[in-house]
C-alpha cells in the first residue's frame, strides 16, 4: 500500500513554517464569508483545512482579512472552511498569517488541493525548529525510526505491521511480517542494522520480533521469543546481539543476530523498558519502568553486567523510567520518567543522579540529535481522567528541546493528542514525532539545516 502526500511551496523560510491561522475576534464562526475574486466572471473557491492555534490568530490576504467557519475544534486545533480567490499555479495565492507571540508565515498556494484536508501549525517567534508537514499513519503510531536520511519506520501498535514514510514526500509503504503475526497486531519498536541491511521490530502481541530489508522492505525472518510483551530493542555491535525488554515477564531477551534465535534470557529485572550500552560495553542500562509489574513508580536505573550476567546495581530515585539515551562522549545518561513529568541526567563515572529537569507531564521517549546539540522529549500530557491513555485527554502533549551543554530547556511547543514516537534524521535536519491518538506523523526542521 502506497499513500502520497505534498507539502506546500512556503515562502520566505523555505519549508517549514506550514500555519494557516485565523483571527476569531473578527470573524464570525456561524458563516463563511466570500472574497472577491481576481476575475469577476468566476466563482470563489471553498476549502477545508485545520489549523492550530485557531484563536488569536488573522489569515489575510493582501490587507484585507479572511473570514471562516469552524466546523469543529480539538484542543487548540480547529477544522475550518473558508472561500477564497481563484489562483493557478501561474498565479499562486499568497496567503499571511500573524498572531501574538507567533512568527509571521507567508504561504504560497497554486490550487485547492494544496489547501484542502491539509494540517498547519504555527511557530513560535524565535524557534529553533519549524514545523514542516504531517502525514496521516495507520492506527496509534507507536514509535518512529529513521532508516535512512528520510524515510522513517513507524510501527502500528493497532494495525497490521507498520508504515515506512519518506518525509520529504509523504509515499508510504505498509510492510508486515506473515499473517499468522500481523493479525495479531501490536507492532512497538524498531532498530535499523545498516552494516546487515536489516531492520528489526518487536511485536508484543505475539511475543517476537522481525526482519526486514532495510532497502527494498523485503519480510526476511522472526524470532519467537521466550518472554512475554517485547518492546525495546537494542543492536550491541561489539558482540553481534540484539536485546529485547520484555514487558510482562520483566526480563530481556538476548538474540544472536546472525542464527536470528534467542539464545538466552536475563532473570527478573524490574519491568524494563528503555536499554542502553555503556560506553565501554560492558554493561546494560536499563530503564525500569517499576519494580514488579505494578505501575508503583518504584523503578530506577538498572546496571546490568554482560561479563557477568547479572544486575549488579540499580541507581537513581524511584519512578517510572520510560526511555535512556547516551552522550556521544559517554560521560552522561538522560533518562525520562512518566510519573514525575522530568528527564533524569546520571553521571556515568561516579553512578549517581546530578539533574532532574522539568518538562510536561507524561514524558516517554526521548532522543539526541547525532551532533549531540539538543535533547527531544515527547510528552504525551495527562491522561483522559475517566478513560486512560487510550482515549483522548483534556489537553494536547507537548515536545520540548534541552540544549546538552546546559541541560536546560530552550524550546518547547503544543504536539497533537499524545505524541509519543520521536526520532532525528542522521543530519539531524529533521526532526518526527508521532501524535499516537490522532494516527499522524509530525515533521519538524530544525533552523539552519
Amino acid at each position: 500500500m502506497v499513500q502520497t502526500q505534498t507539502s506546500l511551496r512556503i515562502y520566505p523560510i523555505h519549508l517549514l513554517s506550514l500555519a494557516f491561522l485565523l483571527t476569531a475576534a473578527s470573524c464570525s464562526t456561524s458563516q463563511t464569508a466570500t472574497v472577491r475574486n481576481r476575475s469577476s466572471n468566476s466563482e470563489p473557491t471553498t476549502v477545508r483545512f485545520s489549523i492550530q492555534p485557531y484563536k488569536g490568530s488573522t489569515l489575510k490576504i493582501g490587507k484585507d482579512v479572511i473570514p471562516y467557519k469552524i466546523l469543529e475544534t480539538d484542543k487548540t486545533i480547529a477544522k475550518i472552511e473558508t472561500s477564497l480567490p481563484l489562483y493557478s499555479a501561474e498565479d499562486p495565492l499568497e496567503i499571511k498569517i500573524d498572531s501574538p507571540g507567533f512568527a509571521e508565515s507567508i504561504i504560497l498556494a497554486a490550487s485547492a488541493d494544496q489547501l484542502n484536508e491539509r494540517f498547519f501549525a504555527l511557530n513560535k517567534e524565535g524557534a529553533y525548529h519549524e514545523f514542516v508537514n504531517r502525514f496521516k499513519t495507520g492506527i496509534q503510531p507507536k514509535s518512529v525510526r529513521f532508516i535512512d536520511a528520510t524515510r522513517i519506520a513507524i510501527p502500528l501498535l493497532e494495525d497490521e505491521g507498520m508504515d515506512v514514510l519518506d518525509v520529504t514526500t509523504g509515499k508510504t509503504v505498509r510492510i508486515a511480517p506473515p499473517e499468522l503475526y500481523k493479525k495479531k497486531l501490536g507492532f512497538v519498536e524498531t532498530i535499523a542494522i545498516p552494516e546487515y541491511n536489516e531492520l528489526w521490530v518487536s511485536q508484543m502481541q505475539a511475543n517476537a520480533v522481525h526482519v526486514f530489508d532495510l532497502k527494498s522492505l523485503e519480510y526476511k525472518a522472526t524470532v519467537n521469543l521466550s518472554g512475554k510483551w517485547s518492546k525495546i530493542l537494542l543492536y550491541d555491535k561489539q558482540r553481534d546481539l540484539v536485546y529485547c525488554s520484555n514487558w510482562i515477564s520483566e526480563d530481556i531477551s538476548i538474540i544472536d543476530r546472525k542464527s536470528k534465535t534467542e539464545i538466552s534470557k536475563t532473570d527478573k529485572i524490574g519491568l524494563p523498558r528503555g536499554l542502553l550500552l555503556s560506553a565501554d560495553g560492558k554493561e546494560l542500562y536499563i530503564a525500569q519502568f517499576s519494580a514488579s509489574n505494578q505501575e508503583n513508580g518504584g523503578g530506577r536505573i538498572g546496571i546490568y553486567s554482560l561479563e557477568k550476567g547479572k544486575l549488579m546495581d540499580t541507581i537513581g530515585p524511584p519512578g517510572n523510567k520510560r526511555h535512556i539515551v547516551g552522550a556521544p562522549d559517554g560521560s552522561k545518561i538522560y533518562v525520562s520518567d512518566m510519573c514525575c513529568g522530568k528527564v533524569e541526567v546520571y553521571d556515568t563515572k561516579e553512578k549517581k543522579l546530578t539533574k532532574s529537569i522539568p518538562v510536561f507531564d507524561k514524558p516517554n521517549t526521548i532522543a539526541l540529535s547525532p551532533d549531540g546539540k539538543y535533547l527531544y522529549v515527547s510528552c504525551r500530557g495527562p491522561n483522559n481522567p475517566t478513560e486512560g491513555y487510550l482515549k483522548k485527554g483534556h489537553v494536547l502533549g507537548q515536545i520540548f528541546v534541552i540544549d546538552t551543554k546546559t541541560d536546560q530547556v530552550v524550546e518547547f511547543w503544543e504536539a497533537g493528542n499524545q505524541p509519543t514516537g520521536l526520532d532525528v534524521s542522521p543530519d539531524n535536519r529533521y526532526l518526527v514525532t508521532s501524535d499516537f491518538l490522532d494516527h499522524q506523523i509530525r515533521v519538524y526542521r530544525r533552523k539552519g539545516l
